[in-house]
């Protein structure tokens, strides 16, 4: 029997490793006992591309879910957001997916948030962040009262003991709206942040991905098939790279296996302005904190569920 008052809400900005954590995540979404809740943000691409994208990725994987929501289209203080098409396509994917219409809801995303806690006073929600931030800082402003429903979030973003993607100084999705990564972090929410000091340690090789020594690509499941066509089509787009980041995957095994990851206590500091926008600072080592930094992986046993994962 359903538990009706839980949640899991997958806020996405699809991008291609977006859209392999979808994959990833599309088998076993089928037995899960939450409401499934998908919300696009604007960052890799427009949010026009972005929720295109995800209805598509959607379609594509036959995934399951309770509503599909739209959320911001500008950084919590009205910019356009910085994309990333030069690495996920022009318009965001460099797959082309066919187009599928599926209902979205009326509601914002962060309205929608707080329509359950109208509803729902006992409610507990977990977050899976794979974009800019912008839709939860968005419903943190509106409605503080909702952090008393929000069980956990788990954050891919931040460069803490490593240089970052978007500049020397900061992570894309962190830089994308570093105003709202400060209002996010400055919360009192229970926080696990996959930043790019472990998501550097998993990669797809364009060698070993071509003589075909990936196991989980070799399955003939729906999820496997369409990542393998991700991943063609992103060496295709890029043939000069030789490697393909797996960063919102590595989050989304942080969600299913948080014991896979080992993890520092700290407060995190966001620069929101200046040189060093988005620059994601470690402030101590406490215990104390709500914030979790994942700094190293079992990089085995990860690809192990991977597998797994790609299998069912």
């Amino acid at each position: 029997m359903k538990n009706t008052n839980k949640y899991l809400i997958i806020d996405t900005d699809p991008g291609v490793d977006d859209a392999l954590s979808l994959a990833m995540l599309s088998n076993i979404l089928k037995n899960n006992d939450d409401n499934i809740i998908f919300s696009s943000i604007g960052g890799n691409t427009s949010l026009r591309n972005t929720h295109k994208n995800l209805i598509n990725i959607l379609s594509d994987l036959e995934i399951s879910y309770k509503h599909l929501l739209k959320g911001a289209d500008s950084t919590l203080l009205g910019e356009k957001f910085t994309d990333a098409e030069h690495y996920h396509g022009k318009e965001g994917l460099t797959l082309k997916l066919n187009n599928s219409n599926l209902r979205t809801h009326n509601l914002e995303t962060y309205e929608y948030i707080h329509e359950i806690y109208n509803s729902q006073k006992n409610a507990k929600i977990k977050l899976l962040m794979l974009g800019p931030l912008t839709n939860l800082a968005k419903t943190l402003i509106s409605f503080p009262e909702i952090s008393s429903i929000i069980d956990e979030v788990i954050i891919m973003g931040g460069a803490f003991f490593t240089n970052g993607n978007a500049t020397k100084y900061a992570e894309f999705n962190i830089y994308a709206d570093a105003e709202s990564a400060s209002i996010v972090f400055n919360s009192k929410l229970n926080i696990r942040v996959v930043g790019l000091d472990v998501c550097n340690d998993l990669i797809i090789d364009k060698i070993k991905f071509y003589n075909n020594e990936y196991s989980f690509l070799k399955s003939d499941t729906k999820s496997s098939q369409f990542s393998k066509n991700i991943i063609n089509s992103f060496f295709k787009y890029h043939t000069n790279k030789n490697a393909m980041a797996l960063c919102d995957p590595i989050a989304t095994i942080c969600l299913i296996e948080k014991n896979l990851f080992s993890y520092k206590n700290c407060s995190v500091k966001v620069i929101a302005e200046g040189d060093k926008i988005g620059q994601t600072i470690p402030l101590n080592n406490n215990n104390n904190t709500n914030i979790q930094i994942a700094h190293k992986i079992d990089e085995t046993k990860i690809w192990n569920l991977i597998d797994q994962l790609f299998i069912q």
